[in-house]
């Protein structure tokens, strides 16, 4: 049995007693006895007790009064026993958590102590610690004892609602002894849910204060209603401003440690610089070396990628591979070619490498494309190849190992490099490029300047016009979409042979060349503009000139032979202007629902008849007529019998009325050849089949 059970009971057998003997007591006992509960610090009902017993014994008014106010003087004088006992453990606490700051490493730890012995000194049902985010400029729990709802424990407070707020405003404590009617600060639903299912009423707060920034908040919280005295203010505020130093403490310490960190990292890179340094003024001398020599682009980027041991691919403008870099097949990069063009081959990795070129061109810097390429091993990496304010195309290195600072900035300063020979390569053609098409338009004018003058025009630039015996002369004419004429001319000058002459004449791509680089002239067109379907492109192309005053007839018709082909919606085709003379002539300066016109008004009843049953009534008229309406030769030429002709003839009687007079033959048969030409466009696109015959 303890001390204080012992007491009470003999308390409770003493008042027994007391009881008992009611009648005979006296005031003198009755003092001797308060001094004796006094002194045993007697629970509150015993002196309730007491002091009913004085009204109900002592009958004298003057004794009653006066044993009833020592009664209620020995009640104070217990409760500010009672008091002073909380405030000596309150100081006790306050002497541990400060032995905690420099006893506990731990900061979270210390914050956690900090609150629960808060909560212990006020008898409270909830303690918690906020600390306020600067980033996301609101208050959060960061310590936490006696709460069960989650949604209270993971509440964020902004900076202008809740207690947390009226505080942070006003830097001093604030007391709410019902916090949902609570009108002092501004409510937040959400924080009042939080509130409502932790069940809380009263609630108070002291503000963290460093300086004269309040960090956070320390609270109690109670579910029933309470008021604090100033003293248990002043003791929380105090608890408070100990967490507020354990955080700057930690805050400092953390920053401290930073500090030397990087104060060893920066000591550890020196040694590092030098060797950077050293590798970088060797790549930039090589380069030097190489700018002075008159380098081309691809000088640039084999050493780039020798001295890196990388693949490097250089796009255009329009981001297709144009020049790939040479490295030995026994260097270690050697296989990565094959790699790099299949990885660009992918729509994913066309994707990575636009935005990586779009943000180096903001930047500055290259672009890593890792993690995109399915083979974890290789790493992609884009630069910008900039010409002053324009993107003239871009670097792009894949290497099967991560590069070091010191790599990619060697790889940035050649493309660096790269851009300032590319500007420089484009300033010198623009200058040939501009004489060469004042050549092109002096030779296809009708004021033609004498053969003299244009042969003054031409020589520098290749084209010897002076057509020798067996010197022969051609000529091509391309038609791009007009936003694309210059990047087809960047295109194609490359493959072009020397003597070529290639610029844009009043809307159209033109290229007059001697008849032995034709050839290469042809090559040039189908494989850089045919195939690209963005381009759109279609080309005529003259027969051999052996006149230099042909020129402008010739350019005039095969601008005709565009035009025919445009009406009959052809594309991505290049093909002689012989095959298109005759259409060209009686169709000039009409537009495609003029040609379609033509064909539905003279064969459009065969037309719609084939497309109906699938029959090729059309082609077998056309072949008909193309050998020359004999019967055994037409059905020689498509393999069936001169009966089974006979009978589509008597079908095409029916569909076409008149048709054997003499004077329609040349109208049907320049319909049908149109009509074909129009279907074999339809048969090449996808999905498209032409019609069979029966």
């Amino acid at each position: 049995m303890t001390t204080s059970e012992s007491v009470a009971r003999q308390g409770r057998a003493t008042l027994g007693e007391q009881e008992a003997h009611t009648a005979s007591l006296v005031p003198a006992e009755l003092q001797s006895e308060l001094l004796a509960m006094l002194q045993r610090n007697a629970s509150a009902r015993e002196f309730d007790d007491m002091l009913a017993r004085v009204e109900t014994t002592v009958h004298d008014p003057a004794q009653r009064s006066l044993l009833a106010g020592s009664i209620r003087a020995a009640v104070a004088v217990c409760e500010q026993q009672t008091l002073q006992q909380r405030r000596e453990r309150g100081l006790l606490v306050v002497l541990e958590s400060a032995h905690d700051l420099t006893s506990i490493r731990d900061l979270e730890l210390v914050l956690q102590a900090i609150v629960r012995r808060a909560r212990q000194i006020f008898s409270a049902d909830i303690g918690y610690l906020t600390n306020f985010d600067r980033v996301r400029n609101d208050f959060y729990i960061r310590a936490t004892e006696g709460a069960i709802s989650e949604r209270f424990k993971n509440v964020r407070v902004p900076p202008d609602h809740g207690i947390c707020g009226h505080v942070l405003k006003h830097k001093t404590p604030y007391h709410s002894s019902d916090y949902l009617t609570d009108h002092g600060f501004a409510h937040e639903q959400g924080i009042d849910l939080a509130i409502k299912d932790e069940g809380v009423q009263s609630l108070l707060g002291a503000p963290l204060m460093v300086g004269n920034h309040c960090i956070g908040v320390l609270c109690i919280c109670d579910r029933q209603p309470r008021r604090h005295a100033p003293w248990e203010v002043a003791m929380l505020s105090t608890l408070a401003a100990q967490a507020a130093v354990a955080i700057e403490n930690a805050r400092l310490f953390q920053e401290a440690q930073v500090a030397l960190q990087r104060a060893s990292d920066a000591n550890a890179s020196l040694h590092r610089q030098a060797e950077e340094i050293q590798t970088a003024a060797e790549a930039h001398e090589q380069m030097t070396r190489l700018v002075a020599r008159g380098c081309s682009v691809v000088d640039i980027l084999n050493m780039v990628a020798s001295m890196l041991g990388v693949h490097i691919v250089r796009l255009d403008e329009a981001e297709q591979p144009t020049q790939h870099a040479t490295v030995a097949a026994a260097h270690p990069a050697g296989d990565l070619a094959g790699d790099l063009t299949g990885l660009l081959a992918l729509t994913e990795i066309q994707d990575q490498v636009h935005g990586a070129l779009t943000e180096g061109r903001r930047s500055g810097r290259s672009h890593a494309v890792d993690g995109h390429t399915g083979r974890p091993e290789l790493h992609l990496r884009v630069a910008a190849l900039m010409g002053a304010d324009r993107l003239l195309g871009a670097m792009v290195m894949l290497s099967d190992r991560a590069m070091s600072a010191t790599e990619i900035r060697t790889f940035e300063r050649g493309a660096l490099v790269a851009g300032v020979v590319l500007l420089s390569q484009e300033r010198s053609e623009l200058v040939v490029s501009g004489e060469s098409a004042a050549a092109i338009r002096a030779l296809v004018s009708w004021q033609q300047e004498s053969l003299a003058a244009l042969q003054l025009r031409t020589q520098p630039l290749g084209l010897d016009l002076s057509l020798d015996p067996g010197l022969a002369l051609r000529m091509a004419v391309l038609s791009v979409e007009d936003r694309h004429i210059e990047y087809a001319l960047r295109r194609m000058r490359p493959a072009a042979a020397h003597g070529t002459l290639l610029e844009e004449c009043e809307g159209f791509i033109v290229a007059i060349c001697p008849e032995a680089a034709f050839e290469a002239l042809q090559s040039a067109v189908q494989a850089t503009l045919l195939p690209d379907a963005r381009l759109g492109a279609i080309g005529v192309t003259s027969g051999t000139l052996t006149r230099v005053d042909a020129l402008p007839d010739c350019f005039r018709a095969l601008k005709r032979g565009i035009d025919i082909l445009r009406a009959l919606g052809r594309s991505h085709e290049l093909l002689p202007e012989a095959t298109l003379s005759m259409y060209s002539l009686l169709f000039e300066q009409r537009r495609a629902t003029d040609v379609t016109g033509f064909i539905e008004t003279t064969v459009g009843a065969l037309v719609q008849h084939d497309q109906r049953r699938g029959t090729d009534l059309a082609g077998t008229l056309l072949a008909y007529l193309e050998h020359a309406q004999n019967a055994k030769a037409t059905a020689d030429a498509l393999q069936i019998h001169v009966n089974t002709l006979r009978q589509r003839l008597e079908a095409i009687d029916n569909l076409l009325k008149d048709w054997r007079l003499g004077g329609r033959f040349l109208e049907l048969h320049v319909a049908l050849r149109m009509h074909m030409l129009r279907r074999k466009v339809h048969s090449q696109a996808p999905g498209g089949s032409a019609a069979t015959g029966r």
